[in-house]
């Protein structure tokens, strides 16, 4: 495995100029979950900021979650990584530090484990700071597909500008940073014509943030792959929703995991209070309102896998439920 990692630009000037840039997020403990606005398309906008995005219309509603590496039955693949992202019903590998952003493989259409990650950027990255990085001869194995599959990975990253961001909500984030990102993924059987899929994503920050808050990007596959182009914008809305374990103050959850139904023994607090149970992809798949004393929510007919019980009080508590 070779392995190169260029950092083309990091100007100290710049450094004073706009403060630290982008940090390590704070993340918690057992994870966070943030529920995004999806459009089927991208949106124009300019390089530099302010943004104002309100008149945007969003297509969809989705969740996103960045959870311990833990939190999957395949963390023992990816011995480095911090922390697993679950999108789009995918599980993506991440490493979080000090000192850099990085990539460790996915769980998708494919499955790949990066021996040494690929560095999406380094920490503080500050407007004006440039960054590339690159792995080859990454082996991976699709289902049913032929042996002897390996892919090139190619990042570049480039911090544009920062400003003031509207959301289509009407949220309004100070201080976002823009940050300009494609990949470039060379994939095929070693000694034959590889696929080709090229990320052109533009990505807005906010401090403490695991995920961007406004992600565009298109998505174009050629090469020995059919032509296929992608493109979707994801927001962040509502409260960002922390992730706990089933001790949720006032009420009980149980059992975990689950099999027929989730009971739910309450007191007062949540009483009345709107739920639903969303699966990996973000899709409500029950809900209702939480009644007195106890409860159940029929899961039967459901299949195996992690899901997210929201309780939707004023504190937005989320609760990972395993249903078996």
């Amino acid at each position: 495995m070779r392995k190169k990692l260029q950092l083309l630009c990091f100007v100290l000037g710049t450094q004073i100029a706009f403060g630290q840039g982008l940090m390590n997020p704070t993340i918690p403990p057992s994870g966070i979950l943030y529920q995004v606005a999806t459009k089927a398309d991208t949106i124009g906008f300019s390089n530099q900021g302010d943004w104002d995005f309100s008149a945007v219309v969003t297509d969809n509603n989705a969740t996103i979650e960045v959870l311990p590496v833990s939190s999957s039955s395949s963390a023992g693949n990816y011995p480095n990584a911090t922390h697993v992202k679950y999108e789009d019903g995918n599980e993506f590998f991440l490493g979080f530090s000090n000192s850099e952003y990085s990539f460790h493989g996915e769980i998708s259409v494919l499955t790949s484990s990066y021996a040494s990650p690929l560095v999406l950027h380094p920490y503080p990255f500050s407007v004006g700071d440039i960054h590339s990085d690159f792995q080859f001869d990454v082996p991976f194995t699709v289902p049913g597909g032929p042996p002897f599959l390996e892919r090139d990975d190619q990042a570049y990253s480039e911090a544009l500008s920062t400003g003031d961001l509207t959301m289509p909500n009407g949220a309004i984030y100070t201080n976002a940073t823009l940050v300009h990102t494609t990949r470039t993924w060379t994939d095929g059987q070693v000694g034959s014509s590889p696929c080709i899929t090229t990320l052109d994503a533009y990505h807005w920050w906010v401090a403490d943030y695991a995920i961007p808050v406004v992600q565009t990007s298109t998505m174009i596959s050629s090469g020995q792959c059919p032509p296929n182009t992608v493109k979707v914008t994801k927001f962040v809305t509502g409260s960002v929703m922390g992730t706990s374990s089933l001790d949720v103050s006032g009420i009980l959850i149980y059992p975990n995991p689950s099999t027929n139904s989730i009971h739910l023994k309450n007191g007062d607090r949540f009483v009345g209070a709107p739920y639903k149970l969303l699966d990996q992809l973000g899709k409500t798949v029950a809900s209702g309102s939480v009644i007195k004393d106890s409860q159940k929510i029929d899961v039967s007919d459901l299949p195996g896998g992690v899901y997210t019980l929201i309780l939707q009080d004023h504190t937005n508590q989320a609760v990972k439920v395993v249903i078996e």
